[in-house]
């Protein structure tokens, strides 16, 4: 008995942080599964619209949607010309 209370304060401690890591990986799990489990709820509906849109009647296909801009070069041209047409206008 008296070697527990000699040790008291240090089993204590252990399992304090044995407690705080095992809190700690249990949250991080919780939120990983949540997050991957909105993903695959917002894919499932995109899924489902998708193939709502594709088997309507009278529709042929999805309609088009612009592409976003691949890397930045573009993304800085695009900006650039933009701007030409915005600010350097001829005044005739």
């Amino acid at each position: 008995m008296n070697v527990l209370a000699t040790y008291n304060s240090a089993l204590q401690v252990a399992a304090a942080f044995l407690i705080f890591v095992v809190g700690y990986l249990a949250l991080l799990f919780a939120i990983v599964a949540l997050l991957l489990f909105a993903e695959g709820l917002h894919q499932a509906f995109n899924f489902a619209r998708v193939s709502f849109l594709k088997s309507a009647p009278g529709e042929g296909h999805l309609p088009l949607v612009s592409a976003p801009a691949l890397g930045w070069t573009h993304r800085l041209t695009e900006s650039l010309t933009g701007l030409k047409h915005r600010y350097f206008q001829s005044l005739s």
